[in-house]
């Protein structure tokens, strides 16, 4: 692991994970990103909250409209922000609240398998994560952010289809 300490972090495509990390007394948050490895001296919620305000939205309302789609489920993923109109979609292992809950990029996974103590995410760079959460559970947090992100694929597409005016470009 790096030693590459920062304050603050953005979420974006480039974000493969957040995983909360102990350092002393308090819990930062390593980010594996496309890039490098780095660690934020502050917890993955609230990475996850300052990206979501930065990107035009606010957690209780990405929250809220993963809620609409999906009902009142627990650990639902949630759209952080739309780039070039593709939903960047995060799904937590956890409740987004515990200690120990990851946050992984729905983009950065290419694989998910099961292992003896849980689970092991392979991630876009190749990096495989082994996770002590039941592959069923994993799976079922992947394809819910699967469906969430067709249904925002959907929605944009029908706004598309629905512009009374296109521009000449």
């Amino acid at each position: 692991m790096t030693s590459n300490f920062v304050n603050g972090y953005l979420i974006s495509f480039n974000t493969y994970m957040l995983q909360p990390i102990q350092h002393d007394t308090k819990i930062f948050t390593h980010v594996i990103d496309k890039h490098n490895e780095l660690i934020v001296t502050r917890k993955p919620m609230h990475v996850l909250r300052k990206s979501c305000i930065s990107l035009g939205t606010t957690y209780e309302a990405a929250k809220q409209s993963a809620k609409r789609f999906f009902g009142n489920q627990h650990k639902l993923p949630i759209v952080v922000s739309f780039d070039y109109g593709y939903p960047c979609i995060f799904l937590p292992t956890y409740s987004p609240n515990s200690i120990h809950n990851i946050w992984i990029g729905l983009h950065a996974i290419i694989n998910i398998t099961p292992s003896q103590s849980g689970c092991i995410v392979t991630l876009k760079n190749e990096k495989q994560i082994e996770l002590p959460i039941q592959y069923a559970s994993i799976s079922k947090q992947f394809v819910n952010a699967s469906m969430l992100y067709k249904y925002y694929m959907n929605e944009r597409k029908q706004l598309n289809q629905d512009a009374p005016y296109h521009p000449p470009f």
